[in-house]
């Protein structure tokens, strides 16, 4: 069986939500009847990629959730520098559940991985919640956008690169430029000036090959076998630069 040539949105969607511990949940205001509250909280994921949140009864969100549980949960992928409209996005919308007991406790600890610092979820007022997903909306920048179901989006897996990405491509830059640069003349057919590797996943890598003339082309590098460790991507690099070398003639 094949592999496909790049992570799925719902997949896209489930490493985002992993990967970041802040967004922008939206509830219906009782103060504003019929307008939505927007406000930034802390969030963490179950196994599932629901949202759990530690929130207190005197917050705004925890009134309105308590009137009309529908809520939504902006997450971005943006850092500093560059336009956030170019980065990926996802909006999970669904109903909000305030979580008692055993479930609380499992899903309050899951919340202090995330936080360790928020010593702020002992206080009496504070109350878990769980946002159960009934729709999602991932944004992948310019033109790539897409709703989900429920259970395509619990169905799909966050990235297993997710902790090791950044190191693999700190280290393929450094060391492994011409690899790179040879990766995009065979499987491209660009005789690019420099490359540089931006992107990894389990299915491949992405490379910007710089040519000349300031012109900048983007270059995805398929895997022949998924690859979940950095060892595995390793094993991958190796044995693409030899098919790279193949086809060049060595």
């Amino acid at each position: 069986m094949s592999l496909p040539d790049r992570p799925s949105d719902a997949e896209l969607s489930r490493t985002l939500m992993s990967s970041r511990a802040f967004g922008a949940l939206a509830t219906m205001s009782i103060q504003c009847p019929g307008f939505p509250f927007g406000s930034l909280v802390g969030y963490a994921v179950d196994e599932s990629g629901r949202p759990l949140l530690c929130l207190s009864g005197m917050a705004e969100h925890s009134r309105n959730m308590a009137v009309d549980p529908r809520a939504s949960l902006l997450v971005t992928d943006h850092d500093d520098g560059g336009d956030p409209l170019d980065s990926a996005r996802v909006t999970l919308v669904g109903q909000m559940s305030r979580l008692e007991g055993e479930e609380r406790q499992a899903c309050l600890g899951r919340y202090l991985a995330a936080h360790p610092g928020a010593y702020h979820t002992g206080f009496h007022d504070f109350a878990v919640y769980r946002l159960d997903v009934s729709d999602v909306r991932y944004v992948g920048g310019f033109a790539r956008m897409s709703w989900l179901g429920a259970e395509q989006y619990a169905a799909a897996e966050p990235d297993p690169l997710l902790g090791s990405a950044e190191q693999i491509i700190t280290h393929m830059n450094a060391d492994h430029r011409e690899a790179l640069m040879a990766y995009c003349r065979a499987f491209a057919g660009l005789e690019p000036v420099s490359a540089m590797l931006v992107g990894v996943d389990r299915y491949g890598m992405e490379v910007l090959a710089e040519m000349a003339g300031d012109d900048k082309r983007s270059v995805r590098v398929e895997f022949t076998e998924r690859a979940d460790t950095a060892a595995a991507v390793r094993e991958q690099a190796v044995a693409l630069l030899r098919q790279a070398q193949v086809r060049r003639g060595g």
